[in-house]
């Protein structure tokens, strides 16, 4: 994840403009949280929408079961024309995982999404969405870093 210090459009899951993206995850809330979190306002410009029959799919999000220390994580895949995966962790997001009240999960489901979008990870100095922990209290959307750093990468 972000293999380059900055991310970008390269250290994304965006084509043409857009995630599309389908879901076997039974995190259904926090999934369509972290997708209105990151439409609101100018952070439109990237469209998430469904995958469709005449869509290619560029994102799928999966649950997995493991104790790893990770609420979550993204895996980018660059083989040509190659689904990017976003993962949801249950051994911390159910109870009585330490990730299991909703602001949490939000924060773990938008920040993974972050990194979909080309964002990488923030110094723990900087208050933003992308630290490499949850911060308690929850961050559950993009801070003004976020949103300056999503402004660099797709205008």
């Amino acid at each position: 994840m972000c293999a380059g210090r900055e991310g970008g459009r390269g250290e994304s899951a965006v084509d043409d403009g857009e995630i599309r993206y389908t879901e076997a995850t039974k995190y259904d809330a926090i999934r369509k949280h972290a997708h209105k979190v990151w439409q609101a306002g100018p952070l439109s410009k990237v469209k998430i929408r469904a995958d469709s029959a005449t869509t290619v799919n560029d994102l799928e999000w999966w649950d997995y079961k493991k104790k790893d220390g990770h609420g979550g994580y993204y895996e980018q895949r660059t083989l040509p024309a190659a689904t990017d995966y976003l993962y949801l962790n249950k051994h911390y997001l159910e109870p009585p995982g330490e990730l299991s009240k909703l602001g949490f999960q939000q924060s773990v489901a938008a920040h993974e999404l972050g990194h979909a979008l080309g964002l990488c990870h923030k110094a723990d100095r900087v208050f933003s969405l992308m630290w490499t922990s949850v911060a308690s209290p929850p961050v559950t959307g993009p801070t003004g870093v976020d949103k300056s750093n999503y402004k660099k990468i797709w205008g």
